[in-house]
């Protein structure tokens, strides 16, 4: 199946060629594995073609993406704000990954940037998912989760256990 976010590089001229996508829910419930739950982004992505056929790619992408939260496991909406930037090279034969080079094969005709897109949002996020915080610096998180994962302090432990001996 062919992917949306795709350019045809093949016939184009030299210069810079500019593109651009919506991401939406779809996009996020077909990859679960990322653990984002859904989310709305633009993808503008501009393709700069030289005379000696070298092609420069630079991917913009912003919006917002849901994903549970670390701390209370509620839905929680997190900025995206991606910049990258790739060489897009040719070869016949399978290259070793570069984390800057998109290859291609020779019979080629499309640049496939899904696989990126989705990436590059997911390495953008930080490793620690949890709701912001308000003017007074308490997480906006669900209170009652919150306190249902209260950690107690071992005096508070012990006077728990006492009135529980006390019931029995």
């Amino acid at each position: 199946m062919k992917s949306r976010y795709t350019i045809a590089h093949r016939g184009l001229k030299e210069g810079v060629h500019a593109y651009e996508w919506s991401v939406g829910d779809e996009f996020w419930k077909a990859r679960p594995e990322g653990g984002i739950i859904g989310g709305e982004a633009e993808v503008a992505a501009t393709l700069e073609k030289g005379a000696t056929g070298v092609m420069r790619l630079e991917v913009r992408i912003e919006g917002n993406v849901t994903v549970p939260c670390d701390r209370c496991l509620e839905d929680c909406s997190l900025p995206v704000d991606y910049t990258g930037r790739l060489a897009v090279k040719v070869s016949d034969r399978e290259q070793p990954l570069e984390e800057d080079v998109l290859w291609l094969m020779p019979g080629d005709s499309l640049i496939d940037l899904e696989q990126y897109i989705y990436e590059s949002v997911v390495l953008s996020l930080p490793m620690h998912r949890v709701h912001p915080e308000d003017v007074h610096g308490q997480p906006l998180c669900n209170p009652a989760m919150l306190e249902r994962f209260k950690i107690v302090s071992e005096e508070e432990f012990d006077e728990l256990t006492k009135i529980e001996d006390l019931t029995k």
